[in-house]
Parts: C-alpha cells; structure tokens; sequence
C-alpha cells in the first residue's frame, strides 16, 4: 500500500490534489539521426503507454498529457487528444522512415527514481520496435550541460511554468532562439511556430492569443519533437476536520479560507 492509498483509506485524513504548471516529457535531440524523421518521432510517441507509466511510476499521481502544456496553463488547447498507444501504426511508421529493423540509441535521465523508472518503461517498450535503448544516468550538472550541448540522443526532463501563461511553455520550449540551455533542449525548429510564438508575445487580444496557442500547439504535437507524457500535480494530506484549503497551481498552499472544526 502507497502512502497515498493509506491517506485515502485514513478514518482521519483526506487527500488534496490539485493541476499543477508543470509537466514531465521525454525529448529527441532533432540534431541527430533518426530523430530527425518526423516519422521515427511519431511511431516512438505511438509505441510509448504513457497511461502506464503514469500508473505504474507515479501511482496515478498526475494527469495523462494531451499537448505540450497543461490545463492549468492559460492557453491550452483541449482540443487535443495527444498519442494513443498503438504500436501497429508504429511499426508502419517505422517502416516509411526506413527502420523497419529499429535501430541503437540512447536515453539520458537525471539520478532522480521516477525519471530512472521511466528510462527503464521506455526501454521495456521500444523493443517493441527493434529499438535497443541504452539507459545513460547522468550528475544533474553534467545531464544540464550535455544536454545544452545536444550530446544526448533522447533524454527525459521536466518543465514548470513560472507565470501560468503559454508563452513561457512556448518560447522556452520550441523557438528557435531558444536552443540548449534557455530551454529547447530538442533542438527543435519550425518557422511557422516561432512566428505563431512571436504573434502571441505581441497580441493583445485574448482571444486571437488563444487561437494563435492553439494552432502552435497542434503543429508541436505533430512534429512531436517531444512526447509529453504527464502533466504534474500537487498532493497534500490534511485532517478530515480542515475545510476551505487547497493549492494554487503555483505551488502555494492557499489558507485565507481555512477553518478546522
């Protein structure tokens, strides 16, 4: 039994949870090959149960991803449905690109035990499609440095947004300016979308903002430049008798309204 099983099953406690800004996706570095190939990108985002890892590595804490941001970010699109897990198209896209066979590569993670844990989900699953993934654990500074470099091939990373809006998601994520240690670590590059980023940056209009956000959203999640796995969450164990409390998508615990009877 988890800690969060026995926090839901307490006579005296009750568990909070709340969206948070950030979430956990696994990167390609578009600099090299086969990660160059759309279609090798999309048949690895196919071939990889995000469902499962959710459940399986964070024990259902968090939310399935569906874009490249979160619902608790203004400017998501919830139109999205993001990838399902089909392994069949996956192995046809394979085989378009020219890999029906698979191919060697490798993974970079931080010493951090979920990220691990993916690695080795992630691995499980691509051999699936020939795939032979070499799990690289990497010191947090040298993982920071060798990944603003482009040394890695994959590699697993998180994002937290610190201001809510998209366009902190958006620039740091998938302008061109922003390749390597700013934040871009996939190398990724679209003219259309650092326009539709640099268009949301000067709009002042909400709603024209929206759909800018939206229409970059659909182009990332088909480049798939990054498969965006999990968006994360807030959890807090509070006394049954505690009303009024709950956590603001920032991380901070909101007690103006909190009463204990």
């Amino acid at each position: 039994m988890t800690e969060v099983d026995r926090i839901t099953n307490s006579d005296s406690m009750k568990l909070v949870r709340s969206d948070s800004l950030g979430n956990d996706y696994i990167g390609f570095n578009l600099n090299k090959e086969p990660f160059n190939n759309v279609k090798v990108r999309q048949a690895i985002s196919y071939a990889i149960d995000t469902e499962s890892i959710i459940s399986g590595v964070y024990n259902n804490v968090g939310t399935l991803a569906t874009s490249t941001m979160g619902p608790a970010i203004w400017g998501f699109n919830d139109k999205l449905k993001g990838y399902s897990y089909d392994l069949e198209k996956a192995k046809a896209l394979m085989a378009e690109a020219g890999y029906k066979d698979g191919f060697k590569t490798t993974i970079w993670t931080n010493d951090n035990k979920a990220r691990m844990d993916v690695a080795e989900v992630v691995q499980s699953q691509l051999k699936g499609l020939g795939i032979d993934l070499e799990i690289k654990v990497v010191e947090w500074g040298a993982y920071l440095e060798g990944t603003g470099k482009g040394e890695h091939d994959m590699f697993i990373l998180g994002w937290s947004n610190m201001t809510g809006d998209a366009d902190y998601n958006q620039y740091f994520l998938f302008h061109s300016a922003a390749h390597g240690n700013t934040g871009n670590r996939a190398f990724y590059s679209n003219p259309k979308v650092d326009d539709l980023i640099n268009k949301g940056r000067q709009e002042t209009d909400p709603e024209k903002r929206l759909a800018i956000y939206a229409e970059a959203q659909e182009i990332e999640m088909n480049d798939a430049p990054m498969i965006f796995f999990r968006n994360s969450e807030y959890i807090s164990a509070i006394g049954k008798n505690v009303q009024g409390f709950w956590i603001h998508p920032s991380g901070v615990y909101m007690l103006d309204d909190v009463t204990v009877k």
